[in-house]
């Protein structure tokens, strides 16, 4: 498992042959992400005409979730799509100081029991339910009679799960790292034969909707042309991390791959890895976060992938910014490589090409960040 910072759809609609999914941005202060990070971190493990899309919903720019339904009739779930796992759970109680949308299978025609115990841990505990089968709709794609856990202990979670507004999460990796037998939500979708091309492509919006694109992309979120890098496992979409460098300065890393992670907020890689790059940045470490003063220039930190630069500069990285202070989405962690999630997903439209086992990267249109400052 690897480790990362979770927090998905407001109702989605079918446009022709293609499903997607809108994101809202909600602001927060330095204080609300660094109790979110804190309380979050340590997880281990997120148009053309021929694709069917999904409207992502953006929750303080630290997750993004979706509209599903579950059972006959449909049951509303709002879920993270998660590229760093690969079970689909929704809970059926709701956890102390929330109200989720519960699924009821007393109410659901489709229903089919099974009963078996799951688990999947997460760095601060554990989400424990049982599987069940029931029909799964993800707009206008139907997956009958899936197997998908009912939750009803979500303490792993934390406030963090309490706090926002997502129910469940439908993982999108790989089935090896699926848990208790159950076939991964995206294997079933390509094995149904309802997706034009065994693909699908994020568009993380920065104070505006989004869109998940299952069956093809949307050209209209991308600029110039993507960059295919194939996957070093077939486990979370991980590729060869090629290079490290803040400005024209090397970063000697020890991180051999990195992970493309829908369902992790920020960036997060080995802790000297990080610290490096904190220190080329002249940003301080105060409260578990990264601070840099972003009245000065600053160096863009680069991640190369497939033998091409990708670029981050500081103005991409930042969270919140309070006069000159800028809050970074940048985490330190205990493990061998980097997660580049949401910060890296904002900048760049990714493809996860499930069929050549492979991601494309492309610069995403209109992807300058608009921080917005904190009116105190």
């Amino acid at each position: 498992m690897v480790s990362r910072v979770l927090f998905a759809v407001a109702p989605a609609w079918a446009l022709g042959q293609i499903f997607r999914v809108p994101v809202v941005k909600r602001e927060r202060s330095f204080e609300d992400w660094s109790a979110s990070i804190r309380s979050t971190s340590g997880r281990v493990h997120r148009l053309s005409s021929d694709g069917h899309a999904v409207e992502i919903d953006d929750f303080q720019n630290a997750a993004y979730y979706g509209e599903i339904h579950v059972g006959t009739p449909g049951q509303k779930e709002l879920v993270i799509f998660d590229t760093g796992s690969s079970n689909l759970w929704v809970p059926n109680k709701n956890p102390e100081g929330a109200t989720k949308n519960l699924y009821d299978h007393t109410k659901s025609t489709s229903y089919v029991a099974d009963g078996k115990v799951f688990q999947i841990q997460y760095g601060s505990g554990p989400v424990a339910g049982f599987l069940s089968a029931d029909d799964v709709a993800i707009g206008d794609l139907q997956l009958k009679n899936y197997s998908f856990a009912e939750i009803n202990d979500m303490s792993g979670l934390g406030q963090s799960y309490t706090a926002s507004p997502f129910d469940g999460i439908l993982g999108m990796g790989w089935g090896s790292i699926a848990q208790d037998g159950c076939v991964a939500p995206m294997a079933a979708l390509v094995a149904s034969g309802q997706l034009p091309e065994p693909v699908f492509a994020f568009y993380l919006g920065n104070m505006k909707p989004g869109e998940l694109v299952f069956g093809g992309v949307d050209s209209s979120h991308y600029t110039g042309s993507f960059t295919y890098v194939p996957l070093s496992a077939e486990t979370y979409w991980q590729v060869e991390l090629d290079g490290l460098k803040v400005g024209s300065t090397a970063i000697s890393s020890s991180a051999p791959n990195a992970i493309v992670d829908s369902g992790t907020s920020l960036l997060v890689g080995p802790q000297a890895d990080v610290e490096g790059i904190a220190k080329k940045l002249g940003a301080v470490f105060q409260q578990g976060l990264y601070i840099a003063d972003c009245s000065k220039t600053l160096p863009s930190v680069t991640f190369t992938l497939g033998g091409k630069d990708f670029s981050l500069t500081v103005e991409d990285m930042t969270l919140q910014k309070q006069g000159s202070q800028c809050l970074l989405g940048l985490q330190a962690a205990n493990m061998p490589l980097f997660i580049l999630g949401d910060v890296f997903m904002r900048k760049y439209y990714v493809k996860f090409d499930w069929g050549q086992k492979r991601i494309g990267v492309a610069v995403a249109a209109a992807s300058s960040m608009k921080v917005a400052p904190i009116v105190v």
